[in-house]
Formats: C-alpha cells, structure tokens, sequence
C-alpha cells in the first residue's frame, strides 16, 4: 500500500507548488514539495510586483517590446485625433 501511496504522490505533482494531505493510519501526514521557478515565471513575477506597485514605474527593461509597440501605436493615434478635433 505505502508504494501505491508513493506512486499516487509522485504521479500527483503540480505545476509550481505542491501540498500534499496523506492520511498514514490515524495520523495526518503534510507534505510540502516546490521547485524553483523557470526565468519566464520569475519576470511574470516581477512584472506583478511593478503593476501592483502604484508608486515606482517598472524598469523598462521588463516591458514586452509588443506592448512599447502598441504604445507607441496607441499615443500616435490619440495624437492624430486632437489634431483632427482642432482642425474643426
């Protein structure tokens, strides 16, 4: 049975974290395995961190180059828009 219990906890691993709740006879058995984050999960990370952060910017290095696109897209059509609202 204790191997079965084994195979059921190795086959039952999560992504990021994992807790695991055995029952061993009476007793309560918590197990807590991690590992550690890949380097596209710890810059997700961060990026949270910045986003939640109101009171500093984020490092510009952080910012996808797709989102300085859409941006820079975003501004020159805004831009466009008051120049055509002033021109009437």
């Amino acid at each position: 049975m204790m191997q079965n219990v084994a195979e059921a906890f190795l086959a039952v691993n999560a992504k990021m974290r994992s807790v695991y709740v055995l029952m061993v006879g009476s007793a309560l058995l918590l197990i807590s395995q991690a590992r550690p984050p890949t380097p596209e999960e710890v810059k997700e990370q961060q990026m949270n961190e910045f986003v939640n952060d109101y009171d500093t910017l984020p490092a510009i290095s952080l910012i996808p180059e797709s989102w300085k696109e859409s941006l820079k897209k975003e501004k020159m059509r805004y831009l466009e828009m008051l120049q055509q609202q002033s021109l009437k």
